[in-house]
């Protein structure tokens, strides 16, 4: 399955979604401490959007934004030993994962492990992200990948981490894949992620159990 297949099906499931608003945050109950989490606010960068969506300044698990991070299947809410199929479905109930799982604990490893409000963005977020900053690929700290300006001046940088299939990593320092809480309509553990690379931010959909890279985010 190609990114590239499936541009129609995300253009759909951007219109469904890009009104979404996580209505779950003030009631989850999750591992992080709320010290924690307020902590990690000072990660919040503010590029001016439209919705007043603020974005992390790494990927998740990552110790700065230069670092990969750590690589999850869609809905899942920790890293596996092994991103194939079948370790996917031993470990996720795919028939369970919402149409739009951001901020629910069950599925979403950025509420999980971060608590308070913050979540996986929903594939209309990472479009209205592409649609209202500035990208150039360049280089941070010896590492690739794509630095986005919002018209306020302030930028986030998202690295060219690659994927996971199996045990097998490819693409780093040429693209970095951002899984969104979106499912892919009319397929069964299929979700929506972000791609970026030189040419910009694009997207599509892509089997559930490939490790991607998160980008958490939380509402104004």
């Amino acid at each position: 399955m190609t990114h590239n297949k499936y541009l129609t099906l995300a253009t759909i499931a951007l219109l469904s979604v890009a009104s979404v608003s996580c209505s779950k945050d003030d009631d989850n109950n999750n591992s992080s401490s709320s010290e924690e989490s307020v902590a990690y606010d000072s990660h919040a960068v503010d590029l001016g959007l439209p919705s007043g969506l603020k974005w992390s300044d790494q990927n998740l698990g990552a110790n700065a934004p230069e670092d990969y991070g750590d690589y999850f299947a869609w809905g899942s809410i920790n890293p596996l030993s092994s991103f194939a199929s079948e370790a996917y479905n031993a470990e996720v109930e795919v028939e369970k994962i919402p149409g739009n799982f951001s901020g629910d604990i069950q599925f979403d490893a950025a509420t999980y492990h971060l608590g308070g409000k913050w979540r996986t963005p929903t594939y209309g977020e990472i479009s209205e992200l592409r649609s209202n900053t500035t990208q150039e690929w360049t280089t941070q700290n010896g590492v690739k990948g794509l630095k986005l300006t919002g018209k306020n001046g302030k930028s986030i940088f998202i690295p060219a981490a690659g994927f996971y299939s199996g045990d097998t990593r490819s693409k780093e320092t040429f693209s970095g894949y951002l899984w969104s809480s979106s499912t892919d309509p009319g397929y069964t553990g299929v979700g929506i992620s972000g791609v970026i690379n030189a040419g910009g931010v694009g997207g599509g959909g892509a089997y559930g159990y490939l490790g991607y890279s998160i980008r958490p985010v939380r509402n104004k």
